[in-house]
């Protein structure tokens, strides 16, 4: 009886003190891990839709660009202006960050035609002579702004008009008065497509442009340029900038204007969200220095990838530790003292090249 009542007794039993800190430890560990798994995979979730987002935005301002540029009018009325312009990002009164602007005359549907006069009476409408004006310039996300991770930001922005003369306050994007001092277009001619804009690149193949080992730069008969005008009437202005130089071995325009053969598009972009994914200077990086420490050299991109300091585009040759080598001054930009703390700036580049329907492919060049 008494061995029963004692084997019942023993059945009851809890778990012990030090079972009870075993199993809360090893739910602990269990939790910890779990907790660790969940995180990295939502890193690396939340990587791939930020480089989904980037690839999206980017592809669609390439497809709008490059629509615009493939219709471009080769006739007399025609007329294309790609030229480099300076703005203030910091707000000290000098402009130090350049940015493209491009403008065109292209063909026009009719309804492209009648989506711009939606609104207006019959009475007031014009055919435009079936062609349209477009702009894209690139202008400060926020001027003046004392957050320094923003002021390497630009916004781009697209404004488009029926061809002809000026009505009213509706004069034409090559018109002297259109811009004003500071390079900025009108009040409501423009709409903004797309802000985080780190870099928007552009190169134009000339008549004489060697493609088959690559775009290069330069003032050789088989290099690229980076400003075109259609008219060569020297409208980019070359005292701003070596790229708004023109190229001298380029024909004559005549009784139309001259187009490049082909036109190379680059555009990188990053988001707000995406500062947190970057990584800082940790030393004074002077104008002459060829490399520099970082806080985490993980949040750096590959070997032969851009990144931007204030307004200076640097390429990084190569990591160890925490140091980067980098060549300075790169993308037509000049070497610049930077301060400890700057934010290394940087987004997934996109190339889109556009062929000009009016040239023909078959020269082989």
């Amino acid at each position: 009886m008494k061995l029963r009542t004692h084997s019942a007794a023993r059945t009851r039993r809890g778990l012990t003190l030090v079972e009870l800190v075993l199993s809360a430890g090893l739910l602990a560990l269990l939790v910890a891990a779990v907790f660790v798994l969940v995180r990295q995979f939502m890193g690396v979730w939340d990587k791939s839709e930020v480089r989904r987002m980037q690839v999206e935005e980017s592809s669609g301002v390439a497809e709008l660009c490059a629509a615009d540029l493939a219709a471009l009018e080769p006739g007399p009325r025609g007329d294309f202006l790609a030229e480099w312009a300076f703005f203030d990002h910091d707000g000290d009164g000098v402009p130090e960050t350049k940015w493209p602007r491009v403008r065109l005359v292209r063909h026009a549907s009719v309804a492209e035609l009648a989506r711009l006069q939606a609104g207006d009476d019959k009475a007031e409408r014009i055919t435009g002579e079936g062609l349209i004006e477009v702009i894209w310039a690139v202008l400060p996300l926020d001027p003046g702004t004392r957050d320094v991770s923003r002021r390497s930001f630009g916004a781009l922005w697209r404004g488009e008009r029926i061809y002809g003369p000026a009505r009213g306050a509706d004069v034409s994007f090559f018109d002297e008065k259109y811009l004003s001092a500071g390079g900025v277009p009108r009040p409501t001619s423009t709409q903004e497509v797309s802000g985080g804009v780190l870099w928007i690149g552009m190169q134009f193949a000339t008549q004489t442009s060697l493609l088959r080992e690559g775009w290069k730069l330069g003032n050789a008969p088989g290099d690229t340029v980076a400003s075109w005008d259609a008219w060569q009437r020297g409208r980019p202005n070359a005292q701003r900038h070596v790229w708004n130089d023109p190229s001298d071995f380029l024909p004559k325009a005549g009784d139309t204007p001259l187009l490049p053969r082909r036109v190379r598009l680059e555009f990188e972009f990053e988001h707000p969200a995406d500062l947190r994914r970057r990584t800082r200077l940790s030393n004074y990086l002077g104008p002459q220095d060829g490399g520099f420490e970082v806080d985490d050299p993980a949040k750096l991109p590959e070997p032969g990838g851009h990144v931007l300091v204030d307004s200076e585009w640097l390429r990084i040759e190569s990591v160890m530790g925490r140091w980067v080598n980098v060549r300075r001054g790169e993308r037509g930009t000049a070497p610049k003292p930077h301060e400890n703390g700057s934010v290394l700036h940087y987004g997934r580049t996109l190339v889109r090249d556009v062929p000009i329907a009016v040239h023909r492919e078959d020269w082989d060049l």
